[in-house]
Parts: structure tokens; sequence; C-alpha cells
């Protein structure tokens, strides 16, 4: 994968207004998109390079559960 293929997701946190609090997302998005979209808080220190077509249209990243893996 070449570098200009990956971009840098965060996860980060939203305002709840039901509750009162901070909560984290279950998921992250380019910085881009959580400040200009979402209006959440980049939690620095959780970036993580991923390949820029595993981005859905509006610029997040949902990990896909793999299961367990292999056993050895």
């Amino acid at each position: 994968m070449e570098h200009s293929d990956t971009v840098k997701v965060f996860g980060f946190r939203q305002f709840d207004l039901e509750a009162g609090v901070m909560r984290r997302s279950r998921y992250k998005a380019t910085r881009h998109t959580i400040d200009e979209h979402l209006g959440g808080e980049v939690m620095e220190g959780t970036e993580q390079d991923v390949s820029a077509h595993e981005l859905d249209a509006q610029g997040r990243y949902h990990r896909v559960a793999t299961g367990w893996g292999a056993l050895d």
C-alpha cells in the first residue's frame, strides 16, 4: 500500500445532550471530518493509518470485526 493511499483516523468524543456528558465514539474518523462535520473532540494518541478506501462517504472508519483469528 502506498503512503498516498492511507489516511489517519482518530478516536473522538462527542457531547451527549441527553446524558450531559462526553462520550467516546464507536468509530474513528479523519481529523477533518471530526472538526468540520461531527463537532467532536479528537482524542490525541488514538491515530491509526487506514486505507482511504476503507472510509465511508462521510469520512468515517468502522472497524470490521474479524473474529478470534488464528489459534497457534
